[in-house]
């Protein structure tokens, strides 16, 4: 049985798991994690995890994110992913032993190490949780180990019991095995320049070399003593109280920065969708705050040519979907212009989109075929490829996938997900962007797509 998690932006786990300074303990959760007999026994026989490191930590991070700070549909989504996969990781390891991703007391270790690493960063970062926050922190992700298939028998039931499970596991049942000796030696050694960054050979060698053994020396002087010992690593004298200042020192910068520049993509899109205000929308203002951004008080056709393109930007769009777009859009400019008087070539003053308002002669009915009607009308249909008129989640994150701001959008779209089921309705979606097109509602996403974000 599982429960329903309500995770937000103002849980402990929302918080503080997707902070950019987790990332200073990923390395020790995953060795962790792989000292696990079946864990380990999984990873080395079907992950391809040291030929395609990045693909891998991305993929984790993504998949971690998900469902901590994805929607109910997104997290349902997720954790079956995970529950087919680990169904699929069985055999037998190198001793002979049979081993099973989808174990019970594996999953649980998996999960809960996360939790620890969490308290990790907090400790190594000078600010070490309070029993309150630890135990609040605790309840929430174990409620959510639920959700990935855990049962309440199958966790601690409090903080004080899980050190003791910790301490246990860590001293009774981790191994030294052939994937932690990679993890801490091996692969690591042939990891890739990261993707898109075009350093020569020559260079990535020695920084590589550099950077890792530092990240591997780190590791190692953080993991639990007696497991270091089991393992028979050294490490060089006075690195602790350096990894100490390391996290301290990120902590303390971090702690300049804007709340959501602490966090990776899709936790900082999360908090910023939960965290926005819903303006109060008024045609009036329109003009100023959406539509002239310069703020001189001027429109021209280029400001809207401007927006068809970030549109076709977002989605990635062929030729013949985006001069569909771009047709749109400039039917509205010409509604515009006919609203206010204005040339096709000239500029719609504020004054004159004012007037156009207030004397009834824009923005009128709206029309499938013609002006703003035509741009919302356009965009439905970009994403209600099927005309069914229910566009689920999944069909809408493949749209965006070369977004430069996906996570951002995926997020906003959720405002329109009333029950949470990761479906909107097309025809919705269409009045609310008509609605948003004439400044009667304000809809992140559309600003979003807008490129006036």
């Amino acid at each position: 049985m599982t429960v329903e998690v309500a995770l937000g932006p103002e849980s402990s786990t929302w918080d503080r798991l997707g902070q950019w300074r987790f990332l200073l303990v990923m390395h020790r959760a995953l060795v962790l994690q792989a000292a696990h007999p079946a864990v380990g026994a999984a990873v080395a026989e079907y992950s391809v995890y040291n030929a395609r490191p990045w693909r891998r930590l991305l993929r984790t991070l993504e998949s971690l994110h998900t469902y901590v700070y994805g929607s109910a549909s997104e997290q349902r989504r997720e954790l079956a992913r995970l529950d087919r996969l680990h169904r699929r990781m069985q055999g037998t390891d190198g001793y002979g032993r049979q081993f099973d991703a989808g174990d019970i007391a594996a999953r649980a270790w998996v999960h809960l190490t996360l939790f620890e690493g969490v308290l990790t960063m907090q400790r190594l970062g000078g600010d070490p949780m309070s029993a309150e926050e630890t135990a609040r922190f605790y309840d929430e992700w174990r409620r959510l180990g639920q959700e990935f298939g855990l049962s309440a028998d199958d966790l601690p039931a409090t903080p004080e019991e899980f050190q003791s499970y910790f301490d246990h596991v860590v001293a009774d049942v981790l191994e030294d095995n052939a994937t932690v000796r990679d993890l801490l030696s091996g692969s690591v050694y042939r990891v890739p320049p990261p993707p898109g960054l075009p350093i020569p050979d020559l260079i990535w060698a020695p920084l590589r070399y550099a950077v890792v053994t530092a990240a591997v020396q780190a590791t190692a002087v953080t993991l639990p003593a007696v497991y270091r010992e089991r393992l028979r690593l050294t490490t060089l004298p006075g690195l602790g109280l350096l990894v100490d200042g390391l996290h301290l020192s990120v902590r303390m910068a971090f702690d300049f920065l804007p709340k959501p520049w602490r966090y990776m993509p899709l936790a900082a899109a999360s908090i910023r969708a939960a965290a926005s205000p819903r303006a109060e929308a008024a045609p009036e203002s329109f003009f100023g705050t959406v539509l002239d951004q310069n703020g001189d008080g001027r429109l021209r056709w280029p400001d809207l040519l401007a927006m068809a393109r970030e549109i076709s930007t977002h989605f990635d769009l062929d030729e013949k979907d985006e001069d569909h777009v771009h047709e749109a859009f400039r039917s509205w400019w010409e509604q515009l212009c006919a609203a206010t008087g204005t040339p096709p070539d000239g500029i719609v003053t504020a004054d004159a989109y004012h007037v156009a308002l207030a004397e009834g002669r824009y923005p009128g009915a709206p029309s499938r075929e013609h002006g703003y009607g035509a741009v919302a009308a356009a965009v439905r249909g970009l994403i209600d490829r099927d005309g069914n008129d229910e566009v689920r989640q999944d069909e809408y994150s493949r749209l965006l996938d070369h977004s430069p701001r996906r996570h951002e959008l995926i997020a906003a779209m959720r405002e329109l997900d009333h029950d949470g089921d990761g479906t909107i309705r097309a025809a919705e979606l269409e009045q609310v962007l008509r609605e948003f097109l004439v400044g009667e509602r304000d809809f992140e996403a559309a600003r979003q797509l807008l490129g006036r974000i």
